[in-house]
């Protein structure tokens, strides 16, 4: 009787067998569940650690490689870029690369809406493109260059401010590699990497008004200091010209002096003898018109009345000098042996060329100005 109650109250063989799958089941999903959150945490520690490469640069080069490198430890990828718009052109240019053939990629510039990576830029919505030979919107040139198939991409749009400045691109040689959860991390870092670039881009526009500035400071100043060197030399030439000119004007003083001397001395007193000599009236009208020309010739007042007045006749100019020594008419008239009615109208013409007609100033005191 004991074995057999002893026997009923024991569980089924195959009962044990399913309570230990279900248990082996439940132990097994909940480690897939713990292997899923310890990768969903090494993917938020990366893209943490990421965020903060991506915002510790002001170069935008830096800048970008930085992106690239958290995008290889995110994905694992053969390769990925980033592409700009030119606002200049429209286009989008590949402004930095990793990966497979990166320089061949890097500077590739696409139409507006041209391949993956333009139509992003273009529409602002994100691909992920399981297999580039079934989408006509992939641009198989830059892979034919790269000599490399990618057979899948996926691409999401960076904005500031709302506003698509490019895209962020990762492309593998594997179909069907990436799925929504990848989108999701990339579009996560592309909002971090346009604010970054934003940044770089502003610091890097800094930079360059700042050099500019300087340049044209350092030409302002080397503008001014070849005008300074410029003027300096100009006052020195003007110094040296204003000798030049006083030693030429003293040089033709002393020389007009030497002339009026030797005249005086070796002309005047032969001419004078020959006056006294035994001539013929005619002879004797000769010397005279010598001895007159010869002493407006040497006369200071002719030398040194301007030359806007040499309009003057001889007869004009010895009357001018005499008016200017304080000789009447009357005298004057004894002087050169003429009317005083003929030297009042040479008088009368005399202030007419001056310009002295209907002003009230004595001819004598205007002469005396001029010298």
């Amino acid at each position: 009787m004991a074995n057999v109650k002893s026997s009923s109250t024991a569980p089924p063989s195959g009962a044990k067998t399913l309570n230990a799958k279900r248990l082996e089941s439940e132990n097994r999903r909940l480690r897939q569940k713990n292997e899923a959150l310890k990768q969903r945490n090494r993917e938020l520690d990366l893209i943490s650690q990421s965020f903060l490469a991506i915002n510790s640069s002001l170069e935008l080069d830096r800048v970008l490689s930085k992106i690239l490198e958290a995008i290889k430890n995110l994905f694992g990828v053969v390769g990925s870029s980033i592409w700009l718009k030119d606002q200049n052109t429209g286009e989008v240019v590949c402004r930095q690369a990793a990966g497979l053939q990166r320089n061949v990629v890097k500077g590739w510039r696409l139409a507006p809406g041209e391949g993956i990576a333009g139509w992003v830029s273009a529409y602002g919505d994100s691909v992920i493109l399981p297999d580039t030979r079934e989408d006509i919107r992939h641009f198989g040139k830059v892979a034919d260059t790269m000599q490399v198939e990618l057979r899948s991409i996926i691409s999401v749009p960076m904005r500031v401010k709302g506003t698509v400045i490019g895209a962020l691109q990762v492309v593998d040689k594997q179909v069907d590699r990436f799925d929504q959860s990848h989108g999701t991390v990339l579009e996560a870092l592309a909002d971090a990497s346009a604010t970054a670039i934003e940044n770089a881009q502003l610091f890097e526009q800094a930079n360059r008004e700042i050099a500019e500035r300087r340049r044209a400071e350092k030409k302002l100043k080397k503008n001014e200091r070849e005008l300074q060197d410029k003027s300096t030399a100009l006052k020195e030439v003007n110094t040296a010209l204003n000798v030049l000119l006083k030693n030429r004007e003293e040089d033709q003083v002393h020389m007009e002096d030497i002339i009026v001397a030797n005249v005086k001395d070796l002309v005047l007193p032969f001419l004078e003898k020959l006056g006294r000599s035994q001539l013929d009236e005619k002879q004797a009208t000769y010397v005279d018109i010598i001895q007159a020309n010869i002493s407006n010739i040497v006369s200071p007042f002719l030398r040194q009345i301007p030359m806007k007045f040499f309009d003057l006749t001889p007869t004009e100019i010895q009357i001018a000098d005499l008016v200017r020594k304080d000789k009447t008419t009357k005298e004057i008239a004894q002087i050169l042996n003429a009317s005083a009615k003929t030297i009042e109208a040479h008088r009368n013409r005399l202030r007419k060329k001056l310009g002295l007609t209907n002003q009230r100033i004595q001819l004598r005191d205007y002469l005396m100005t001029l010298v």
